[in-house]
């Protein structure tokens, strides 16, 4: 007599998917306290990226913004997607000069930005290549504003300058941006 098993094979909860992503950024924490930091390295999936978005990072999105989602295309290039509420943006806007094409938009609409993030020896910058709301471009300043409308505070009345550089947290020495991957080197 025989008995035959087919091997099913099941994908891992998303509890299990959680906690293995904790995991990753509990590790890189702690690498990142120890002195001096030993050399390692930690690879996280766009769809891992994309659930830190969504959950970790969320209380951190400023409002008008929303439904973040990354993709992550190598070379060190990347595009984010984000639903953008154009009303709290023209609400918030100092300005009452024309803000181009947004002033023929109302509601919230997907944006689409496209950019680098290079980083070396534990600091990093933005360089914004393009952005589109709802399909249609923006002008690199009106792109640059919007963000910054977005993100003012009474602690920040600027805003936030989407392409100054910064340190990267946990002393990580670069990011590596591969396809649908992110390298994280300390």
């Amino acid at each position: 007599m025989t008995f035959g098993c087919s091997s099913v094979e099941t994908k891992p909860s998303p509890v299990d998917q959680r906690e293995r992503l904790k995991e990753k950024v509990d590790q890189v924490i702690a690498n990142g306290e120890l002195d001096p930091v030993p050399a390692d390295t930690t690879r996280f999936t766009e769809a891992e990226l994309n659930s830190i978005l969504t959950s970790q990072i969320a209380g951190w999105i400023p409002n008008g913004l929303s439904e973040p989602q990354v993709r992550l295309l190598g070379n060190e290039r990347f595009s984010l997607r984000v639903l953008v509420d154009i009303d709290e943006f023209k609400r918030r806007r100092k300005r009452q000069q024309s803000a181009g094409p947004l002033n023929f938009l109302s509601g919230k609409m997907p944006a689409l930005v496209r950019g680098d993030l290079i980083t070396s020896d534990g600091k990093g910058q933005f360089k914004l290549q393009s952005t589109e709301v709802n399909g249609i471009p923006l002008p690199r300043a009106l792109a640059l504003e919007l963000l910054s409308t977005h993100t003012k505070t009474r602690r920040n009345p600027e805003g936030f300058n989407i392409e100054k550089p910064f340190d990267l947290p946990a002393k990580i020495r670069q990011l590596q941006i591969n396809p649908a991957e992110l390298v994280v080197i300390q």
